[in-house]
This record gives structure tokens, C-alpha cells and sequence, in this order.
């Protein structure tokens, strides 16, 4: 009896190893297929990491948090930037950056060429100075030539310099003339003259002037002499004087 079940006990265990040797066959050939190289799909157009991929579209910078304009991110190319603040640094005028200039106009004092000065008795310059007698410093010193003492000019400063940088002469605007009173008419504000000619205004003849105010016309009558002055921006007469017979 104990032959018989030693017998089964052998077989059994036989049995067994089989088994477990067939289970494991069956493990190591599932491990091989796990172990095999994965190969991904090809990547599309949409994917971001595709060299063809298009690009995503830059955002315009936010405002939201900015307080000032120093906080907003600047839009410009780095290398404009730089050049930029290099320009300012040298001194150079970079396009869109001209610096603002003023003009004014007055008649010319004195003219100091070995400083390259010129002393101006000028109207007022709106937004920069009033009416006053000043001396500016000339740049360059060649805008000098041609001018003198008593010229009416035109003349442009640069404030950041605080030098004149332009200077060109004014249209005379008063001539000087004289005369014999043929009318005075008060109602029209007018007074009609006999007179010479007029250098650089008009010939000798007869006409009408108006007058810039009827008191220029207190006191005068017909046959006197008289010496006056047009404005001819104006287009009359701003001054008379009487003179002897």
C-alpha cells in the first residue's frame, strides 16, 4: 500500500514540474513581448514640436497691470532699442526723435562774429520767452556772414542747445514816404496824397491811403506837407508827421 502511494506521489510531482515549467515558458515569452521597442506615431503638422508646425500668433502685450508707461513691455526690436539709446548716448538724431525748435522775429542789435553772438531785440516767443534784447550763441558761426545791425530776421533756437540754429531776413514790412494832403476824409478813415516816390513800394502818383487810426488824421488839412509811414502788411498808414511849408 505504501509502494502504491509512493508511486503517486512521484507522479504527482512530476506532473507538477511540467507545469510549472510550461507556466513559465508562457511568462518568459510574455516578458520578450513586453520588452519590444515602442515606436511612436509620426507626428502631424498640429503638433507643436512638428518643424512645420505653425506658429502660434504673439499676444499683444497686457495692460492691466501696467501703472505707467515705463511698465508697458516695449514693441520694438531689440536692436532698434539699442540703437536708439547709442544714438541719444553719441549725440546723433535718430529718425521720429527730431528735437522741437522755436522761431521768432525781431531786428538785429549787434553782431559779435569772434564769439559767434548775435544780440536780437525780438517780439515775444510763444512758449519759450517774452519780448525782450538778448544775445544767442550762432551754430555754426558762418550764419553770421551777411548780417548786420538794424536787419530784420527771422530766426529758429533750438531750446535744448538754447543756440540759434537758422536766421534768414524778413520782408521789410514799413516804407517811408512823402507828401502833399489833396484830401482828408474822416467818415472813410482815409487821406488821399500827393506824393513822391516810394523806394521799394510804388511810384510817384496821387492815391488814397487808409489810416491805421482816425487821431493820425487830428490836424491835418489839405496842402500841408506831410512824411509817413506804411505798413504794408497792413496796408496803411501807422504814422504821420507834419513838415515845414
Amino acid at each position: 500500500m505504501s509502494e502504491l502511494f509512493d508511486r503517486l506521489m512521484r507522479l504527482t510531482s512530476r506532473l507538477v514540474r511540467k507545469r510549472a515549467r510550461g507556466v513559465l515558458v508562457v511568462l518568459s515569452l510574455l516578458a520578450l513581448t513586453a520588452c519590444t521597442a515602442y515606436t511612436p506615431p509620426p507626428l502631424t503638422t498640429a503638433h507643436p514640436a512638428h518643424p512645420e508646425a505653425m506658429t502660434v500668433p504673439e499676444m499683444p502685450p497686457s495692460n492691466t497691470l501696467a501703472y505707467e508707461p515705463a511698465d508697458i513691455p516695449s514693441t520694438q526690436p531689440a536692436a532698434a532699442v539699442l540703437a536708439m539709446a547709442q544714438g541719444a548716448a553719441a549725440g546723433v538724431q535718430v529718425a521720429g526723435t527730431e528735437p522741437k525748435v522755436v522761431v521768432g522775429e525781431g531786428a538785429v542789435i549787434a553782431v559779435v562774429p569772434s564769439s559767434s553772438q548775435i544780440v536780437v531785440d525780438h517780439k515775444e516767443i510763444k512758449g519759450f520767452m517774452d519780448a525782450m534784447t538778448m544775445g544767442y550763441r550762432v551754430e555754426p558761426p558762418s550764419l553770421l556772414e551777411g548780417v548786420k545791425a538794424g536787419d530784420r530776421i527771422h530766426f529758429t533756437i533750438d531750446p535744448q542747445k538754447n543756440v540759434i540754429v537758422k536766421i534768414e531776413p524778413t520782408s521789410q514790412r514799413t516804407f517811408v514816404g512823402e507828401g502833399k494832403v489833396v484830401a482828408v476824409v474822416p467818415n472813410t478813415q482815409q487821406l488821399v496824397i500827393e506824393h513822391g516816390d516810394i523806394k521799394g513800394l510804388m511810384d510817384a502818383m496821387t492815391m488814397g491811403f487808409q489810416v491805421a487810426s482816425p487821431a493820425l488824421l487830428a490836424g491835418l488839412k489839405a496842402g500841408d506837407r506831410v512824411r509817413f509811414t506804411i505798413d504794408a502788411q497792413e496796408k496803411a498808414i501807422v504814422q504821420i508827421e507834419k513838415l515845414d511849408p
